[in-house]
C-alpha cells in the first residue's frame, strides 16, 4: 500500500514538493535522547500521585455526563407527564421518579467516588 504524503497548499502551488529530499530518520537520535532523559531525570512517583492523576484525567468525562444529564432528565420528566396525560398514571409517575433519582445520582457520583477513594487510602495505609 502506498504511503500518503501531505503537502501544504503553498508547497503544492510553488512545486517545492517535487524538490524535497528525504532526510535521514532521526529515530536513533531520539531513542538515545529519550533514554538519557528518562534515566537522567528519574523521580520516584508515589501511588497516590498516580491515583490523583488518573482521577483528574476523568474530570472532563464527568463534566460531560453531568451536563448531558439535565436535558435527558428534562425529556424523561416531560415524557412522564405525557404518559400521565394519556391515562397511564403509574408508568408516568415511575418515569418521573426514576428520572429524578438518576439525575440526583449522577450529580452525587463524583462525591461518592471521592469518599470511596479516601476509604481505600485509609485501608492501604493501615
Amino acid at each position: 500500500m502506498a504511503k500518503t504524503v501531505t503537502y501544504s497548499f503553498g508547497e503544492f502551488i510553488s512545486g517545492e514538493y517535487k524538490n524535497k529530499k528525504k532526510q535521514p530518520s532521526p529515530v536513533l537520535h531520539a531513542v538515545g535522547l529519550g533514554t538519557a532523559l528518562t534515566f537522567g531525570g528519574l523521580h520516584p512517583v508515589s501511588a497516590m500521585d498516580t491515583t490523583a492523576r488518573i482521577i483528574s484525567a476523568f474530570d472532563p468525562i464527568i463534566s460531560l455526563v453531568q451536563g448531558v444529564a439535565y436535558p435527558v432528565t428534562f425529556l424523561m420528566i416531560g415524557g412522564g407527564f405525557l404518559l400521565i396525560i394519556m391515562g397511564q398514571r403509574s408508568k408516568g409517575l415511575s418515569m418521573i421518579k426514576w428520572a429524578a433519582v438518576g439525575y440526583i445520582g449522577l450529580q452525587f457520583a463524583p462525591s461518592i467516588m471521592q469518599i470511596l477513594v479516601e476509604v481505600g487510602k485509609a485501608m492501604v495505609t493501615k
